[in-house]
């Protein structure tokens, strides 16, 4: 067998015989007060390099120690540091329960130097019950364990949670207790973030993996130290940072939208796209052909769509003595899906009572091609035992690349309706309009955090933040072209029915970009002391934030001429190679278009706020003052429309929160703040975009005003072991003027004030394991009453009716079922969604809103470890194959259905 081969057996051998002989020390490190487990409490040895974590249990283990005397050091945040002496010998397995004490009496116990694992389960709900206002915490452990990848997908399993999709059903956007996007808050480790969107304010929360999050927390109430402009709540996503010894973690996975087993996948060529239009390519004084313009990125292929790939990484460790703590992750997702849907558009029947009809039937193909990826680099360096410096960079990239066709069949209306026979329409027959579309984008989002914690002496804290924050989206080159034919009915014809060729109808092509910088600075002191028995803490801040946007759009027209070269001539249709174009607006609409517009936004705010810890009481208040400055002006000279607009307005928002103890375990919380919501920066400039793929425009209000709420909660807390908890809540909140959009005409759709609105509901939680058997569940019911303005059709007269908020669903409810084996290293969890009944757009008529209509979503998601350093997981979404349904008067107005799918794939943990 070759003398190697017994070489190898011989140093095995060794070397075990080696390990025999090392000693082990482990134990169990809890709260000294409570016995609660501290998971994430760092112990190690002196003149030892290695270091490690208590789990979730608060165990920990360090093998392999050769004997001799050594000195015990444990830190864990908020607690004294722990020292003891021990002396290991030979193959000793030493059992060492390590209890900490919590200090409170001065702000260097307050360690900001300790290193609390927040990944664990455990440790979300510590989270839960030592914050000081109505928290929810998903901890990257869950988030590991769950079935989804990204931060979107995430936060529609929290309590009060829902999520609002985009197009192609790739889940966006956060909506907390019933209130839109609008309302809520998103923020990178603390701060707020810019946007990419070309319209809102808020960012699509489906291009952040959420392999890069330690953890999310969603804050429901606000602390004066905390930005005033999150009515219905603060998502923050919290990415990794620095660990207390060596980690690298990688993954990969592979998987289908099973959509693409009934269809192909509809794709385009991005070769010829260019990203420049021909006015800023070559200038105004150029007259460009239709040869300027590519048409490979028209000439749609069916093929097989490649199987979805997500890669990722994490590499932390900490250098020169543990002052420096660098950590590097990254994670791409390269993925593909689709829907299929059908909108059918509506109108009112004057002689049916204006009771909605449908005047076309669309049948809509998405296929979508989405890459993100995500880029974490954090360091922190303690400078001595009291100031230590944080530098967190988070950038994400997404490219997405859309074919979107169409066919709309013409109900009654339009250039062709169907046929009438025997006074009644034939099916089949009418007008019948092909729109095709490519588009394409890539954004990028950079947030630049630069943080400095100081303990000036033993009561007093000073820190302060600087932040860069930036996103831009480029859209070149978003190219439609539309064919029509004519189907009627000949009932003396061989085929009864005869229909005409296909005739192009032109095409247009719109390059987009916007680019939106934050410039941060925050500034904050704390005082903290004892009094008698008593803790106070007062602490004073402020922040400025300067904010620019800019958007630049440019569209052209092209249409078909005939054979005389009179342009309006039908055309005989192909291919798009063969079509004769000519360039109706040779120079675009750069030169008039409102939607190339510079936005600015100035926010100045400054905060008291006091923490009072009396015996099981904690009182958190304080006020918050806060100014805007907003306004806009267009890049050209616009006549028709207001230009250089600013406004400004202050707000003084204060905010109370009490929670007391009544054992160690179970906290009752009572909350109060004044909250606003800004209006998005397009939403103010009065100006017209152009119709989506749903033909409908949206248009900016010049007049549109603030909304301001007042918010009062009640929530009692339970938490019987480390990782289990019980919640049951309530909420209101009293809007004025919330924003708010309607239909202003059949095709416009615009943001409103609405005069008061009202948000109330009822929340509940609950997390326990029987043996290996959890069961974790939330359910939400939301109340909200708008007194709404609308027309009566019957009439013409302006009334009042009460309905609910747009954007709120009645009821919420997650509920998962676990298995968790340690002994075989196998968890699986299934997980069920349901979402009641929302109301999605309001109609500027009577009776004419759409509803959302409830759906329910099963996941499943299974982790089984192989060995000591790997394991393998599935993860599988829309088990049910939902669609999503919006009616109008009982008429169903669209059908979005986007299938199963799902991934497998292997981790490996250092």
């Amino acid at each position: 067998m070759g003398k190697k081969f017994y070489f190898l057996i011989f140093s095995f051998l060794l070397t075990t015989a080696a390990f025999a002989q090392n000693a082990t020390l482990k134990g169990r490190i809890t709260d000294k007060q409570t016995g609660d487990a501290l998971p994430g409490a760092v112990i190690h040895l002196d003149d030892h390099d290695d270091a490690v974590s208590a789990n979730g249990k608060g165990e920990y283990t360090l093998a392999n120690l050769v004997p001799g005397e050594y000195k015990v050091k444990v830190k864990f945040f908020g607690y004294s540091e722990f020292e003891q002496k021990i002396k290991l010998s030979s193959s000793q397995v030493m059992v060492l329960d390590i209890k900490l004490n919590l200090k409170t009496n001065a702000l260097q116990t307050v360690s900001i130097f300790g290193k609390l694992d927040k990944e664990s389960d455990a440790a979300s709900r510590s989270s839960e019950k030592n914050a000081d206002n109505v928290t929810n915490v998903v901890g990257a452990k869950a988030i590991l364990q769950s079935p989804d990848i990204n931060a979107a997908n995430v936060l529609q399993r929290v309590s009060g949670v829902t999520i609002q999709r985009n197009n192609g059903g790739d889940d966006a956007y956060a909506v907390i207790r019933g209130m839109e996007p609008r309302y809520n808050n998103t923020l990178i480790n603390g701060v707020k973030i810019t946007s990419p969107d070309d319209k809102s304010r808020f960012v699509s929360l489906s291009i952040v993996p959420s392999d890069l999050l330690q953890r999310i927390e969603v804050s429901k109430s606000l602390t004066p130290e905390m930005e005033g402009d999150a009515i219905g709540g603060t998502v923050n996503m919290v990415f990794k940072d620095a660990p207390d010894s060596l980690i690298f973690n990688a993954s990969a996975s592979v998987g289908y939208s099973a959509i693409f087993l009934d269809r192909k996948f509809v794709d385009f060529s991005k070769k010829d796209i260019q990203a420049e239009s021909p006015y800023d390519k070559i200038g105004p004084n150029y007259v460009p052909s239709p040869a300027d313009f590519s048409r490979s990125n028209l000439d749609f292929k069916n093929i097989t769509a490649p199987p979805n790939t997500l890669f990722g990484f994490t590499y932390g460790k900490r250098f020169f003595d543990n002052k420096l703590g660098i950590l590097v992750a990254d994670n791409y997702q390269n993925q593909y899906f689709g829907d299929n849907s059908q909108l059918n558009p509506a109108a009112e029947d004057p002689n049916n009572g204006f009771k909605p009809y449908l005047t076309d039937i669309e049948n809509r193909t998405y296929s979508n091609h989405q890459i993100n990826n995500g880029l974490v680099l954090h360091a922190d360096y303690d400078l001595d035992k009291r100031n230590k410096i944080t530098l967190d960079n988070v950038l994400l990239y997404t490219y997405f690349a859309q074919a979107f066709l169409s066919t709309d069949t013409t109900i009654v209306g339009g250039d062709a309706p169907r046929t009438i026979y025997m006074g009644k329409p034939v099916p089949g027959t009418g007008s019948i309009h092909q729109d095709n579309t490519s588009s394409t984008y890539q954004q990028f989002l950079e947030n630049l955090k630069v943080q400095g914690k100081h303990i000036l002496t033993d009561h007093l804290l000073l820190d302060w933040t600087g932040v860069l924050s930036s996103a831009s989206n480029k859209a070149p080159d978003r190219a439609e072209y539309t064919t029509n034919k004519r189907i009627s009915y000949e009932p003396d014809s061989v085929n009864k029915f005869v229909s005409t060729p296909y005739y192009y109808d032109g095409s247009t092509r719109i390059w987009q970009h916007n680019e939106d910088k934050d410039y941060d600075g925050l500034l904050n002191l704390t005082y903290k002391t004892k009094l008698g028995n008593s803790i106070l803490e007062l602490k004073a801040g402020g922040l400025y934030r300067h904010k620019e946007r800019n958007n630049y759009q440019n569209q052209y027209i092209l249409f078909a001429p005939g054979g005389d070269n009179n342009i309006g001539s039908r055309q005989q249709f192909v291919n798009i190679y063969s079509v004769r174009d000519s360039v109706i607006n040779p120079n675009g609409t750069a030169g008039y278009d409102l939607n190339n517009y510079h936005v600015f936004e100035d926010i100045t705010a400054a905060f008291g706020e006091f923490k009072l810890t009396i015996n099981k009481l904690d009182i958190i208040g304080g006020v918050r003052l806060e100014n805007t400055s907003q306004g806009y002006h267009f890049l050209q000279f616009e006549q028709d429309a207001p230009d250089n607009v600013t406004k400004s307005y202050s707000d003084i928002l204060p905010s109370l929160n009490l929670k007391y103890r009544l054992n160690e375990k179970t906290n009752i919380r009572a909350s109060y703040y004044a909250s606003i919501s800004r209006p998005g920066y397009y939403e103010i400039i009065p100006v017209t975009q152009p119709a989506g793929n749903d033909g409908t425009s949206d248009k900016g209000n010049a007049f549109l005003q603030h909304t301001t709420s007042n918010n009062f909660d009640l929530r009692y807390e339970f938490f019987p072991k480390a990782d289990q908890e019980l919640f049951i809540g309530g909420f209101y909140k009293n809007l004025q003027n919330p924003i708010e959009y309607q239909f202003v005409d059949s095709y416009t759709y615009e943001p409103v004030n609405s005069p008061q609105a009202t948000v109330y509901g009822a929340e509940a939680t609950y997390t326990k394991f029987f043996g290996n058997i959890g069961i974790t569940g939330n359910y939400a019911r939301t109340f909200s009453n708008v007194a709404g303005s609308y027309k009566d059709p019957t009439t013409g007269n302006t009334v009042t009716q009460d309905r609910p908020l747009q954007g709120q669903a009645d009821d919420e409810l997650n509920l998962s079922l676990e298995y968790k084996n340690s002994v075989k290293k196998l968890f699986i969890q299934l997980a069920f969604q349901y979402t009641g009944k929302t109301l999605y757009r309001i109609n500027q008529d009577l009776g004419g809103d759409y509803y959302q209509q409830p759906q329910s979503f099963l996941s499943l998601s299974a982790d089984k470890a192989i060995g000591k350093h790997f394991t393998i997981f599935g993860k599988f979404n829309n088990l049910l194959n939902t669609a999503t349904i919006i009616k109008i008067d009982g008429l169903v107005n669209g059908h979005d259905l986007t299938q199963p799918n799902g991934l497998i794939g292997i981790r490996y943990v250092h």
